[in-house]
């Protein structure tokens, strides 16, 4: 039988006898060099594909190159700009771009008014609107608005001109100024005006005892020399009837065309069908609630529980105390800006305003909106300090912190002129 070879050839270590005898020991033979076998032919597509990756890698290489340069240069030219003004001229821009395209999209709808106004606009609102441009044929919008105030003097402000599209094209207020807009000296946060005969303090609005009132408001009446208010209609039309018999300088000229116009009035509700608030009805209901009339004469109205007498208290004096102290704002030495003299008439107040704000940790939150607009209706800027004091608390435990930013903003720039149009400011 023959041998076979030992697996370490002639290098072989063992000499015993038992392993010679068993296994062979040749001189081992030199390696013949391997030769490649022939490439099939999806080698070669393998290896024209890693050729393609090469090259796309390459290309990659160099484009995440050109990447980094152009990032390496805006990055540079970004420093730049954070170390000069141009960084904070681009930035602002940016933020103007920003703000005018979020007015622009405002405009589009009925929403620019609560935005802006802090409140919504009722039905007979819109319907009045829509009756004024059916005056004149091919008379609408901003024609109808001028159309109005050319034959009747009147001037429809506010969220009127909002309608007419007056503020699409105006330049962009603060929000206080849309706050003030056609709000007069002695308006309380609870007017907003929507009437105004030209060239004079008259004016009418609408009266929201909470902002989110926008169903059948009483409409007010106020004339800028005082600060008290009068209720003349249950609805839009009926103010506009009741301007042109009462405040509309009527002659033998404009008569018949006032007759006219007053039918129209009331062939248009009628073919409407409109349900319009009335006068008196409307007053009745809201006497009800009224808690204390207050210098405007209108009147607060709070939440007020009849069996436990909470939410409101009457204020440690009358109105005719109150009246006489606030008097002594007109003396002449206050006019003269004498300190000492208004320090005096305020030490008078503050124990009626400490009584207030003690009613209103005792959930008696109609006393401090009395005291406020009361100081606000006095006029007298000296006490806006106080009557902020009184107003904010009251305005924010009742759930009005709309009229907190109105009554803000107008005693930040109260003002007595009669012609207080944003487009004034902004223009």
């Amino acid at each position: 039988m023959p041998k076979a070879n030992c697996k370490y050839w002639d290098k072989c270590y063992q000499r015993n006898e038992e392993h010679l005898e068993k296994y062979n020991h040749p001189s081992r033979q030199k390696e013949t060099e391997k030769i490649a076998p022939k490439r099939k032919a999806e080698d070669k597509e393998e290896h024209a594909e890693v050729a393609k990756t090469n090259i796309s890698t390459d290309s990659n290489m160099e484009e995440a190159g050109n990447f980094e340069a152009e990032t390496a240069e805006l990055h540079n030219e970004a420093m730049n700009n954070i170390s000069g003004k141009n960084y904070m001229e681009m930035l602002e821009k940016r933020i103007r771009l920003s703000v005018q395209k979020e007015y622009d999209n405002l405009c589009g709808s009925n929403e620019f008014i609560r935005h802006k106004f802090l409140v919504e606009m009722p039905p007979d609102f819109y319907e009045f609107w829509e009756f004024i441009n059916t005056l004149k044929k091919e008379t609408t919008k901003a024609a109808a608005l001028q159309h109005i105030e050319t034959v009747f003097q009147l001037q429809l402000v506010g969220p009127f001109e909002f309608l007419a599209g007056k503020f699409h094209a105006a330049k962009i207020g603060e929000p206080g100024d849309y706050l003030r807009h056609w709000r007069f000296y002695y308006d309380p946060p609870e007017f907003q005006t929507v009437f105004v005969r030209r060239g004079s303090g008259v004016h009418y609005g609408y009266w929201r005892d909470i902002p989110q009132d926008k169903e059948k408001l009483l409409i007010a009446r106020n004339d800028a020399s005082g600060c008290e208010f009068d209720f003349i209609a249950g609805n839009i039309f009926d103010a506009f009837l009741y301007y042109l018999e009462h405040d509309f300088p009527a002659t033998p000229f404009n008569a018949a065309q006032v007759a006219a116009t007053k039918n129209l009035v009331k062939q248009y509700t009628s073919e409407k069908s409109l349900e319009l608030g009335q006068l008196e009805s409307l007053r009745t209901d809201r006497n009800k609630n009224v808690v204390a009339k207050t210098l405007h004469r209108a009147g607060i109205v709070v939440p007020f529980d009849r069996k436990t007498q909470q939410g409101y208290r009457p204020l440690q004096v009358s109105d005719a105390e109150l009246k006489k102290i606030l008097a002594l704002f007109d003396r002449k030495d206050l006019k003269s800006d004498s300190d000492t003299a208004k320090q005096a008439v305020l030490e008078k107040l503050q124990p009626i305003a400490n009584a207030a704000n003690i009613a209103v940790d005792e959930c008696d939150f109609g006393s401090a909106l009395e005291l406020g607009i009361d100081l606000f209706c006095s006029g007298h800027k000296e006490l806006h300090m106080l009557a902020s004091s009184l107003l904010v608390p009251a305005y924010s435990l009742l759930a009005r912190p709309q009229f907190i930013a109105i009554a803000k903003a107008h005693m930040e720039r109260r003002n007595r002129d009669n012609n207080l149009s944003i487009f004034d400011i902004l223009n």
